[in-house]
């Protein structure tokens, strides 16, 4: 049953990139490039396809079935906690409530530090506003001074991708040209600000979020604080440099292919993409409305928890944001029993031999810990990703519509390479990859009769090298998007939630992450689990780091 397979396309840049984008932009629906790309991709394979399942549009807010109870295990934890360098939220907030430091003092430091050669090579940041942070870090220090905090994440640094607005920032998706209409804070920023984060930056992002590896034509690259000539992912990958190199707690990101759970797992940290709906976008720049999710991303799992509290909320500007309360995790929960976990064998093992090896001893120790695994079968993975490809590449050409005439130049080769190919998709295609979608969620929802988790890896490849001379134009390297976005789409394309964890460390040092879903609304129990896999992680210090206190 299992048939999602690897794609082959050309590797392209410089002069080949630029030829192949041009003459794809000239025609990109008969030019003889087109089927050859079209076919190796999967796409003509999945047009021969019929289907009948009714078309859904976008993730459906209903109610899935639950699995029965999971059978009784012995369980055997005994491991790690939060590794000695790392800061959480609550070690900071309680340094602030003893007077051992203050919010302006961890922002005076921050800036201090990003003057340095180190913390602004990483480049998590596109902008900055100085003043801004200090006139914030000023009134949450004088908040606990007088006892009137507003909680706890009161002067906690946040970084923010730049897909969402900040006051007085310009957000544009990673762009030179694209600018959101909304003046104030997106409304999760507005959530973070009212509780008294602290915004250190716009995050660097890859450009219009179509790209998992962090490269940016404008801005340069988001480098990996576990090594800096490594990528730190994408498309959120500043705010997930940001968090692994400790200049923030918390990162705001969105994630509609594996935006917030690759670059959390190439740099070692913890990234939930939320269920559908569940936070709201209203004042983003996202140009992806069925499937990108805003979420957070932290270097703990309770600090995940913290930030989910503070971003959930009803929205008066987006009717469409679920009013449903979100659930708090139980933080302190130190097994699995009574949880039962499925995973496919044929698809969890589809990635390099290091990062099946490293999530397999990550089920054992969920089994140790009293979780009940079993093996599942998911049909549909297949077209399931040349589903979520069309869906997601043609919001985003919708979305560019009225800039791209005019401002497609100011666009990498690797981005106009993408959209060109995608440009060869039409309605049949999208009304296609719509029936895929329910086809494939009803499938899910049979799986999760059965089980309360779903284990794969996060992502089926290691984070990339950063090639400088591929920097100037971007580099089009379209088969190895797909091997790392493996895993990742199948959440996207049905709503439900998701998260990425530290599952440990391949032979040159570079993280691997550990990915599990779960029904919608069930953040809480994704949040649980990786609490207790915290217990037998071990997190190594990046090589670039900032000690915020």
């Amino acid at each position: 049953m299992y048939d999602l397979k690897s794609v082959s396309l050309p590797i392209l840049s410089g002069i080949p990139l630029k030829m192949v984008r041009a003459l794809l932009e000239y025609d990109p629906t008969f030019n003889l490039l087109s089927p050859a790309l079209l076919r190796d991709a999967g796409v003509q394979s999945y047009r021969a396809q019929s289907e009948t399942a009714p078309v859904l549009a976008e993730p459906a807010d209903d109610e899935w079935p639950a699995a029965p109870p999971a059978e009784p295990r012995t369980m055997q934890v005994a491991g790690h906690m939060v590794a000695e360098h790392v800061c959480s939220i609550r070690q900071l907030r309680d340094a602030y409530v003893a007077g051992t430091t203050t919010p302006t003092a961890v922002v005076e430091a921050l800036i201090a530090a990003r003057a340095t050669r180190d913390i602004s090579h990483l480049n998590a940041h596109i902008a900055y506003d100085d003043d801004a942070l200090r006139a914030d870090a000023m009134a949450a220090s004088e908040r606990y001074r007088t006892g009137t905090a507003r909680g706890v994440l009161d002067g906690i640094p946040m970084s923010v991708k730049d897909e969402f607005a900040v006051a007085k920032y310009r957000t544009g998706a990673g762009t030179s040209f694209f600018q959101t209409a909304y003046a104030g804070d997106a409304t999760p920023v507005a959530h973070a600000r009212a509780a008294g984060a602290l915004i250190i930056g716009k995050g660097q992002m890859h450009e219009i979020g179509l790209g998992v590896t962090g490269t940016n034509y404008h801005y340069g690259p988001a480098r990996n604080p576990v090594n800096p000539t490594y990528s730190a992912g994408g498309s959120s990958g500043g705010p997930a440099a940001a968090v692994a190199s400790g200049q923030a707690l918390i990162g705001l990101g969105a994630d509609g292919g594996g935006s917030i759970r690759l670059p959390a797992s190439f740099c070692g940290i913890y990234g939930l993409k939320p269920t559908y709906r569940r936070i709201s976008s209203h004042g983003g720049a996202g140009a992806v409305w069925s499937m990108s999710h805003p979420g957070p991303l932290t270097a703990t799992a309770a600090d995940l928890d913290l930030a989910m509290q503070i971003l959930v909320g009803g929205d008066a500007d987006d009717a469409s944001v679920s009013q449903r309360p979100y659930q708090a995790a139980d933080v302190s929960r130190r097994d699995m029993r009574g949880m039962s976990i499925g995973y496919m064998p044929e698809w969890f093992e589809h990635a390099d031999a290091e990062i099946v090896a490293a999530c397999r001893s990550m089920l054992h120790y969920f089994r140790s810990a009293g979780a009940d695994i079993r093996e599942i079968n998911i049909p549909g993975l297949e077209a399931a990703r040349v589903a979520h490809t069309i869906i997601i590449t043609t919001e985003i050409i919708q979305s560019l519509a009225p800039f791209y005439a005019h401002s497609r130049q100011q666009l990498s080769d690797e981005t106009r390479l993408s959209l060109a190919i995608s440009r060869a998709f039409d309605e049949r295609d999208v009304t296609h990859a719509r029936q895929t979608r329910q086809r494939f969620t009803e499938n899910l929802k049979q799986v999760f009769a059965h089980v309360d988790l779903i284990a794969t890896p996060t992502c089926g490849l290691l984070s990339p090298i950063i090639e400088t001379r591929s920097l100037p134009h971007g580099k089009s390297d379209l088969g190895s998007t797909f091997e790392m976005m493996r895993f990742a789409f199948a959440a996207n394309l049905s709503g439900i939630p998701a998260i990425s964890m530290p599952a440990g460390y391949a032979k040159n040092r570079l993280p691997i992450g550990f990915q599990l879903m779960a029904r919608p609304w069930q953040e809480h129990t994704l949040i649980e689990a990786a609490c207790v896999a915290q217990q037998w992680t071990t997190i190594v210090k990046p090589q670039v780091w900032h000690t915020l206190h």
